[in-house]
């Protein structure tokens, strides 16, 4: 069966759904999508809109698609893998179209597995490993360059002025 590509406005919608359920389950296959992603996936493919609201609402139901989940798959690779503040995970999951409920609930779920996460260590723990890399500079320089990195990975600036401060306190005991 041909599908149309984006390429091709003027085609008719299709609106078979036991395609749309095949090619969705195909996109879910190679990996994990949120319901925004697969909509739009499968809009772009030429499917009608209420027949992709039909296929997406029964892989829901079945929990072939839950966005909460990806969320907490999302945070658990993210939280490890490239430091980062709740505020900038938050904007990239909302990029990715997971709604605020279940970014929520996929923090909730990592919290119940793996205990609340503590922003101020992750933060402390970038600052020492960019350390050699601010030496060179003067207290003053240092602490805005250190602020400055903290604010763009999205840590608020009341866990900012936290890490810093205990940056100079052990720099001080050194």
């Amino acid at each position: 069966m041909a599908m149309r590509t984006r390429r091709d406005p003027d085609a008719e919608p299709i609106t078979d759904p036991a395609a749309a359920r095949e090619a969705a389950l195909k996109l879910l296959e190679r990996t994990r999508r949120t319901r925004s992603d697969l909509e739009r996936r499968l809009r772009d493919k030429g499917f009608a809109a209420a027949t992709i609201a039909e296929v997406v609402d029964r892989l829901v139901e079945v929990k072939l698609v839950d966005d909460a989940e990806y969320a907490r798959a999302f945070l658990a690779g993210r939280w490890g893998r490239k430091p980062a503040g709740w505020s900038r995970l938050q904007r990239e999951l909302r990029a990715k179209g997971v709604a605020d409920e279940h970014i929520v609930a996929g923090r909730g779920l990592i919290e119940e597995r793996e205990g609340a996460a503590d922003e101020i260590s992750v933060a402390h723990k970038l600052v020492q490993q960019v350390r050699a890399r601010y030496e060179r500079f003067e207290p003053r320089v240092r602490n805005q360059r250190l602020y400055a990195l903290l604010a763009r990975r999205g840590f608020d600036g009341d866990t900012i002025r936290r890490v810093l401060s205990m940056r100079d306190d052990e720099a001080g005991e050194e």
